[in-house]
Formats: structure tokens, C-alpha cells, sequence
């Protein structure tokens, strides 16, 4: 098939809607079909890796964050078996939106539902009228819908829809290549760099630091750990993004400057090594905007324990007591408990790594998760189910 990827979002950007994107992209053109991608151009393109691939930077009429206009999306995908819209792409689905309705049976639509829209203020209200018009012609346009979980399908916002026409929805994780993530020994260069000593702790974060990724809740993550204070261990925080000078600030105003080292240069070809240096990894989001989380299975191939926020589709990863824990929402005495436990048990944390791993090949793998989205797509083009 010759099928056309649209995203809000595209690497070098750091965000898992457009990492999911490539993966597709990449799963699919290894598997014999001839796919593009199209992405609104932010102007921060950078140098493109090599890949089975063509990525399309389209000029928009109109931005706000990260979402664009492109009027002209219609007209680029109308040549093409069938387009996979990732969803929510304000300024982008309304142009595959009229394709559809132009168009019909002639170009199936997948759409893969990735998350809610959260924002606070004008801009939250302003998302959340744009969404009561346009997700639900949207839903009804597709021939198949893919989430990460049913758990964060019967949660979200297209609830309803699932709940009325489940058959119509397919729960499909994130994949990760798990020769790529893999236990490794620690860096002595890398531990050397960060100031690491030999008995101390690693507690890791990887994740955008910029507004549209403020549900991640470092903010939250900084305050527990000035709490807390773990004895012996240290946060490192990998990633990039506007707020990162505030986070900063906020851990030296808590006193803890000292116990998290922030780090913003590490490149895709070097986050595997950071994962390798940790002993354990967290992810504390505090909202529905955080659907699942491609760092979890990242960790989880590296052989890395995880504590993460108990958010619907986040919690799915987590086996209590296997790989990791999962904590409330925003509770900050309940992942202190968690650090404690977990950072001065070392039995428990082993016995986790060696069942994270395990999971992560069993459940993860990603031309195992490629195969099935070739599935889905070959159903969405072979059948309609009108929502």
C-alpha cells in the first residue's frame, strides 16, 4: 500500500506522538509498503537521518505551539491507499477531515488516538471547544481507531465511541527495539561526567521540557524529592525545552541543586547508554495527556525498574511488584514510599530488572508491534465500520 503518516510532530522534535509516527513509518516501509510522512515545517527541521522513508515538510498558513494549519494536507494525501492521522493535529485534521468526506471508502483513514488535550486557561478552553466539534466527525471518518490501551480508551475523551463501537477500536502499545535498549554496564565516562559516585543511586527522567509537555510533572517530581530526600542517590533529568531554566531554578530554591544534575545535550544515538546508567526510572505525569508513555518500555528494555503516576493507559505498563510500582496522582508521600522502597531494597530492585527486561521482549518488541499495525491497516482498507 502507499500510505501517507500525518503528525503535528516529527523528530528531531522530542515527543512521543512523533516518535510513534517513525515508528510506524519506518515498521511499515520495512514491511513493502511506500509510506510518507507529513509534518507541518516549525523551521527547526535539522539534519535528517537516513531512512526506508520520505518525510514531508509542509509550509503552514498558521501556528500555535505545536500544532499548524495546512490547508494543503488534502491535496498532498489524496494520491495515496490510505492516510493515518495522529490525533489530536489542530490545524491538520480538518484537511484529512474534507479528504474523507470528499473522497469516502476511496482513501480508508486510520486514526491513532494518542492523547487528550489538558491545557489550563484560555488555551484549554479553547482546545476543549475545538475537540466536542471536530473529534467526533473525526472518530466517525475513520475506518479503524488505534489507541496504546483500552484502558486509556475507556478513559479519554473518545470513551463514548469506544464504549458504543469497541470492534471499531484496536489497542496497540508503542514498540521499542530491544537489541537497541538493552542492559548494559554502566559508563565510567558517562558516570565521570555527571559526578556520579560509585555507591550512589540513579533516578532517572527522560522526557520534553518545553509547555506541551508541562504534564509530565517534573514541577512534581522536584518537590517529592526535596521532601523525601533519598539517601544516597541522585535525579537526573534528561531532556530539553523551554522550561528547563525554571526547573533549574525550582531545584535550587528547594535545595536539592546538588542531588539532580539536568542534562539537555543527549541525542537519540546516546540515550540508551543514560538509561544503562540508571537504577531506576520514573515517570510522574500528572493528567490525561500522558497516555502511555514510550519511556517506560524504553526503561523497561533497558532493564530499568519503573515508578510511574497511576494514569490510565501509564498504569498498564506497570505490574506491581514485577517490573516497578505504580503511585497516585499527584501524591507525593506515595512516591516517596515508592523511592524508599525500591532504592533501598537492591534484591527487589534486581529481581524487577530481570522481569522488566523480560516483559519488554515479550510485550514490546517492536516488529512485533509493527505487524500488528499492519494488521489494523489492512482491515481499515479491506472494511467500514460507520461510527
Amino acid at each position: 500500500m502507499k500510505i501517507a503518516v500525518v503528525v503535528s510532530t516529527f523528530p528531531p522534535y522530542q515527543g512521543g506522538m512523533g516518535n510513534m509516527a517513525r515508528s510506524y513509518a519506518e515498521g511499515l516501509s520495512r514491511r513493502g509498503h511506500d509510506v510518507e510522512v507529513f509534518c507541518p515545517d516549525y523551521g527547526n527541521i535539522g539534519e535528517e537521518p537516513a531512512a526506508p522513508y520520505k518525510v514531508n515538510w509542509l509550509k503552514p498558513r498558521g501556528k500555535f505551539r505545536n500544532s499548524a494549519f495546512l490547508p494543503q494536507l488534502a491535496g498532498e494525501t489524496c494520491g495515496f491507499d490510505l492516510v493515518n492521522l495522529h490525533y489530536p493535529f489542530y490545524g491538520g485534521a480538518e484537511s484529512i477531515l474534507f479528504l474523507k468526506k470528499t473522497r469516502g471508502r476511496h482513501i480508508p483513514l486510520v486514526l491513532n488516538y494518542q492523547m487528550d488535550s489538558t491545557a489550563k486557561g484560555w488555551t484549554g478552553a479553547a482546545l476543549a471547544g475545538y475537540g466536542k466539534i471536530m473529534l467526533s466527525p473525526v472518530l466517525k471518518a475513520a475506518e479503524k481507531v488505534i489507541v496504546t490501551s483500552f484502558d486509556y480508551a475507556a478513559h479519554s475523551a473518545v470513551g463514548p465511541a469506544y464504549r458504543r463501537h469497541p470492534k471499531k477500536f484496536a489497542a496497540i502499545p508503542p514498540g521499542v527495539d530491544t537489541s537497541v535498549f538493552a542492559p548494559r554496564p554502566k559508563s565510567p565516562e558517562l558516570l565521570s561526567r555527571y559526578g556520579f559516585g560509585p555507591r550512589e543511586r540513579v533516578v532517572l527522567f527522560v522526557g520534553g521540557l518545553d509547555r506541551a509537555h508541562a504534564f509530565k510533572g517534573v514541577d512534581f517530581l522536584l518537590e517529592t524529592w526535596a521532601e523525601a530526600k533519598p539517601r544516597d542517590a541522585r535525579l537526573l533529568v534528561v531532556g530539553r525545552g523551554d522550561l528547563r531554566e525554571k526547573y533549574i531554578r525550582t531545584a535550587a530554591a528547594r535545595g536539592i541543586a546538588a542531588e539532580v544534575v539536568f542534562d539537555d545535550t543527549v541525542g537519540e544515538a546516546g540515550l540508551p547508554a543514560v538509561y544503562n546508567l540508571a537504577d531506576l526510572f520514573v515517570l510522574p505525569s500528572v493528567d490525561r495527556a500522558e497516555s502511555f508513555g514510550l519511556v517506560l518500555i524504553e526503561a523497561l528494555a533497558s532493564g530499568v525498574p519503573l515508578l510511574a503516576s497511576a494514569l490510565p493507559g501509564v498504569r498498564s505498563v506497570i505490574e506491581n511488584g514485577r517490573n516497578g510500582y505504580a503511585f497516585g496522582v499527584k501524591d507525593r508521600t506515595d512516591l516517596a514510599a515508592k523511592l524508599a522502597l525500591v532504592l533501598e531494597d537492591e534484591p527487589l530492585r534486581r529481581r524487577m530488572a530481570s522481569t522488566a527486561r523480560e516483559l519488554a521482549v515479550s510485550k514490546y518488541e517492536r516488529t512485533a508491534v509493527w505487524a500488528e499495525v499492519e494488521k489494523v491497516f489492512i482491515s481499515a482498507a479491506a472494511e467500514s465500520l460507520p461510527l
